[in-house]
């Protein structure tokens, strides 16, 4: 692992693209993407008037251009970002700030996370994401480098702290979470020694009681106590969401009902069934063989995520593939828990499935920079 610190890289080398693309990472997200399409349109198609036809054109039209998204960041060499971190990170921060704007930031489900375009919303938590990984990956590698210094673990900090913090602003927990362990993972994969680990650590349990008393307030706190007790009456209203997701779980059985024949699904009562709760839909009418291929796509697609931090010829490259890699892997096992009742209902959509095209957008784009990573591979890692 130390060896990585003195490998030159020479950004003028010449890259085989065709027989170092991420064939199967993309192919797996592919698949993963056309399934959530066709039981999207499912979803829709008793929920608006038109049958969804203008929300999967919107769906359609954020999927091709985050695939071209894909494609360009792929051959756009990774490292790059290096040069042209700071202004990412500053203009994703301003657009998370754009949210409190009176007029431009909309309040959904009780979170104030969204920027209405006109024609569509965009949700710019989604991207700052990946601009927060890079920007701790460039100091983690500084760190690497030339050691701990006082600057660089502000900066580090500072990349992580300050969008969190707009994120808990948002009254986004899902989010916030995400945030969290990524942040954690991204520092754990970069080496950082133990005590300032463990310094993190503590720092956010010793916040757990603020957050419980400002911010697990009113609805947030009645729907984390309805999850530990969902037999008490008192609670019914805040776990019916779940109770009605488990219903249309139950009723898919091991075939389905067949797509556009889901019981819960054309009654509308599976609640937020376009984003948080797509995976019940997917549950009802594909039952549990087309829920089980959806878990294998998702796994297929973190392990390849896992494979190319390892194998990355850098610091940068490791860190940043490692962050992504987290990101995903949080937002997947929370949406999916939630679903089956394993974890308490937060509001994060299913990457590649769920309705938003920004969400598709930023999820594409986080994907090509994996890809870039991988084809950029330290040679003699992978075959070929």
């Amino acid at each position: 692992m130390s060896n990585l610190s003195n490998v030159s890289i020479d950004h003028s080398e010449r890259v085989d693209y065709f027989r170092k693309f991420d064939y199967l990472l993309l192919s797996a997200v592919l698949a993963v993407t056309a399934v959530g399409l066709v039981y999207l349109s499912s979803a829709q198609y008793d929920k608006y008037l038109d049958h969804g036809q203008r929300q999967m054109v919107v769906q359609i039209i954020g999927l091709t251009i985050g695939i071209a998204l894909c494609i360009l960041f792929t051959f756009f060499d990774y490292r790059t970002f290096k040069k042209v971190y700071i202004p990412f990170y500053w203009a994703n921060i301003a657009l998370m700030l754009a949210v409190f704007l009176p007029g431009i930031g909309i309040d959904s489900g009780g979170s104030r996370s969204w920027l209405n375009l006109g024609i569509t919303t965009y949700q710019p938590s989604e991207l700052m994401k990946l601009a927060m990984v890079i920007y701790i990956a460039v100091y983690l590698e500084k760190v690497k480098r030339e050691g701990m210094t006082v600057k660089y673990g502000l900066n580090i900090l500072l990349g992580f702290l300050l969008p969190l913090a707009l994120v808990f602003l948002q009254k986004d927990l899902g989010m916030a979470v995400t945030y969290i362990i990524t942040f954690m993972v991204v520092i754990f994969v970069g080496e950082i020694k133990l005590r300032y680990l463990f310094g993190a650590l503590g720092m956010g349990i010793l916040g757990i009681p603020f957050i419980w008393k400002f911010y697990m307030n009113g609805t947030r706190r009645t729907r984390l106590l309805g999850f530990l007790d969902p037999d008490n009456e008192l609670y019914f209203d805040y776990t019916l969401q779940l109770r009605r997701s488990l219903t249309a779980i139950g009723n898919g059985g091991v075939y389905g009902q067949g797509l556009g024949e889901g019981t819960m699904n054309r009654s509308n009562k599976i609640l937020v069934k376009l984003t948080d709760m797509i995976y019940s839909v997917v549950c009802e009418e594909g039952g549990f063989i087309v829920a089980v291929a959806v878990i294998v796509l998702f796994t297929v697609i973190l392990l390849r995520m896992i494979s190319v931090s390892m194998r990355s010829q850098d610091y940068f490259g490791r860190c940043v593939a490692a962050g992504i890699f987290a990101s995903f892997f949080v937002v997947i096992v929370q949406n999916i828990a939630m679903n089956l009742g394993l974890l308490p209902i937060t509001g994060l959509a299913l990457p590649f499935m769920s309705q938003g095209g920004s969400a598709m957008l930023a999820n594409y784009i986080s994907v090509g920079m994996v890809m870039s990573i991988s084809m950029r591979r330290e040679k003699g890692f992978f075959s070929g």
